[in-house]
């Protein structure tokens, strides 16, 4: 092993690997400090002060580092998710929803690095677990309870990726186009749509949230009770 190997060489930059004295955890904590937008694999060399080639021990491209910071900022708000032993199937989807959306706003910028993975769900893994098991013992069967968890998931994301954009600087698109259309065929053709749209509901706020997984609620119940009606027998007449 030479020198260069063993201490910083001239202008303060250390090599490679473990003499880097580095590890992924501080690899991430820098890039989170100069956020997604700014982020770059030398951008991350220059705040901790070693050759990027430091960097590319540990992560192969920016984008593959975009992806490890999206997740950590998203697991450090999902660590938290506590649903009390006796809280209903209801009250347990609602806080599964609140924080899973809230994980993914947690991420900022970087949550369009955020896939659907096994990577992502296995940090709502022990909430998920508790979900199914209320939904079993309130009398759903294994194929309703993934589909449940399945939609209830997918509106949680839909919603943080529209309060996100917004968030930065995005245009509330919906009401643009709806009105777009209502101006192309006239209010008179499409006199509902003129009404609602000018009615300046803000379809992206938290608000929104709240109906879906409300509905989202009234819905499997009724999925379940019909199932439990399909299923009793007909008395005999």
């Amino acid at each position: 092993m030479d020198t260069a190997d063993r201490r910083p060489s001239s202008g303060g930059r250390r090599t490679r690997g473990s003499k880097a004295g580095l590890n992924l955890t501080r690899i991430i904590e820098a890039a989170r400090s100069i956020g997604a937008r700014a982020l770059t694999m030398q951008a991350v060399a220059d705040r901790l002060g070693v050759d990027r080639k430091a960097v590319n021990h540990y992560v192969s491209d920016r984008e593959s580092l975009l992806r490890l910071v999206a997740l950590d900022a998203f697991a450090e708000n999902s660590s938290a998710v506590d649903i009390p032993a006796d809280a209903s199937w209801q009250e347990a989807c609602r806080i599964y929803a609140a924080a899973f959306t809230s994980s993914m706003i947690a991420a900022d910028a970087f949550a369009e690095h955020l896939m659907p993975d096994g990577s992502l769900y296995a940090q709502f893994v022990e909430p998920a677990e508790v979900i199914a098991k209320k939904l079993t013992e309130a009398g759903f069967d294994d194929e309703a309870t993934v589909r449940s968890l399945a939609l209830l998931t997918n509106i949680c994301w839909a919603y943080a990726r529209d309060a996100l954009f917004v968030a930065h600087g995005g245009e509330r698109i919906r009401p643009r186009l709806t009105r777009e259309v209502v101006e192309g065929r006239g209010p008179q053709v499409l006199e509902n749509l003129a009404r609602i749209v000018e009615c300046g509901v803000d379809t992206y706020d938290r608000q929104q949230l709240d109906l879906s997984v409300q509905v989202f609620i009234h819905g499997i119940d009724a999925v379940l009770l019909g199932n439990r009606s399909a299923a009793e027998p007909t008395p005999d007449r």
